[in-house]
């Protein structure tokens, strides 16, 4: 247990608790909170899909990436950049109507917002460090030869799982508080679970799991094929 206890993790911890601090003690609106990082969350999927667009033009014709084993057998290449964009944005477009209808929240004028006062500043930040990251990636990476849109297609997702779970258990709160509380209590929470875990595991270790993942849908559905 004490392995866990260090400074990189108390970092997070705390980072992630600022927005609740804030909105207990500093008067900040956790409707804004809320719809801030779901902005960011469309922000990483725009970004994620000229990544991907990169990576095809960059190794599609690459032997050191077309010799990477992959597992995957149903849309791949290019084909999964528009892929993409309809199934990410679909969970983003019903996670934010589901999210509307149990607050009565005009999600569209809270979007509005983050444009103006401050808030525009934060979003331009927020921009620009997740730009100069995509550009560090696909140039300075080591490994970037080797990646083709396959590999890095699930990378956003962490998100959507994130705010799935604050659609469905903050939903609870709202119901018995009407109150926008409850969705960012959950938000912080699975968002801070997310970092420690991220932070704490390895990335071969999040490799192994999706490659047997895969490998359980591949076997699953020649199974059903040849029956």
């Amino acid at each position: 247990m004490n392995k866990y206890i260090t400074s990189k993790n108390l970092a997070l911890l705390l980072i992630n608790l600022v927005p609740l601090y804030g909105v207990l003690f500093l008067e900040w609106q956790a409707m804004i909170i809320i719809v801030f990082y779901v902005a960011e969350t469309i922000l990483v999927g725009i970004l994620h899909v000229f990544k991907m667009a990169a990576l095809y033009i960059m190794n599609h014709r690459n032997p050191m990436a077309l010799a990477v084993e992959r597992t995957n057998t149903g849309v791949k290449g290019l084909g999964l950049i528009p892929f993409f964009i309809f199934h990410f944005g679909f969970f983003v477009f019903i996670q934010m109507m589901v999210f509307g209808g149990f607050t009565g929240a005009n999600i569209f004028e809270s979007f509005g917002l983050l444009f103006t006062g401050n808030y525009k500043y934060a979003l331009a930040i927020i921009f620009i460090t997740k730009l100069t990251m995509l550009i560090s990636e696909l140039f300075w990476d080591p490994e970037v030869e080797t990646k083709l849109p396959d590999d890095v297609f699930f990378e956003p997702y962490p998100r959507i799982f994130v705010q799935q779970f604050m659609v469905i258990l903050g939903g609870g709160f709202a119901m018995f508080s009407k109150s926008v509380m409850g969705y960012l209590v959950v938000l912080v929470a699975c968002k801070t679970v997310l970092d420690l875990v991220l932070a704490n595991v390895s990335k071969q270790w999040f490799k192994d799991m999706t490659d047997a993942g895969k490998g359980a849908y591949r076997r699953n559905k020649e199974g059903t094929e040849n029956k």
